[in-house]
């Protein structure tokens, strides 16, 4: 029996699509999560330069810049210092509230959902 996720927003018994929310959800709180998004990104850069810090003390600057130069280097930072599923966000950042409202009136919710 396949299992549906349910909106994490109180009161709101639409399928979950974005991050635990339902459409209409996601892009009425996509400013908070973007800002959670930008505040996980900063905490998992300031714990990949502690650890090179710890490992290198003397040429840390310089092992940064090899890292830095590595294809994979937004994987592996993401892989060992706490990267999170799903943090890609969709949508531009440029995006004002009136076009997320305009996104919002423009979304069909199905009768029975």
């Amino acid at each position: 029996m396949a299992h549906i996720k349910i909106c994490k927003e109180m009161d709101c018994q639409n399928a979950a699509t974005s991050k635990g929310y339902c459409r209409l959800h996601y892009l009425r709180n996509w400013r908070q999560l973007r800002e959670l998004h930008k505040q996980s990104a900063a905490r998992r850069l300031n714990r990949y330069i502690e650890h090179v810090c710890k490992e290198n003390p003397q040429d840390y600057l310089e092992k940064i810049r090899e890292d830095l130069q590595r294809p994979d280097f937004h994987d592996y930072v993401d892989e060992h210092f706490g990267g999170e599923e799903g943090t890609t966000v969709p949508l531009e950042d440029q995006m004002d509230d009136e076009e997320i409202e305009r996104l919002i009136r423009k979304l069909k919710i199905e009768e029975g959902f």
